[in-house]
């Protein structure tokens, strides 16, 4: 083999290496990424849940002061 051609193999080997890394952070931060929506969703539902009891609350309270 050439020494043109181990060059450009190293060259190419060194790429490969640095995508196979940039690769592995992308899939970390997708990863991190989804787990944050995950949480996210759960805390919208439960804040969701809980607007919903403080309205029928007010609702009660809004019907007992409306008849005295």
């Amino acid at each position: 083999m050439s020494e043109d051609m181990k060059a450009e193999l190293q060259h190419w080997q060194a790429r490969t290496d640095e995508m196979q890394v940039a690769i592995e952070r992308v899939r970390e931060d997708r990863d991190e990424a989804r787990n944050k929506a995950l949480l996210l969703e759960a805390t919208n539902q439960m804040l969701m849940d809980e607007v919903k009891q403080l309205r029928s609350m007010i609702e009660r309270i809004q019907v007992a002061m409306s008849q005295g």
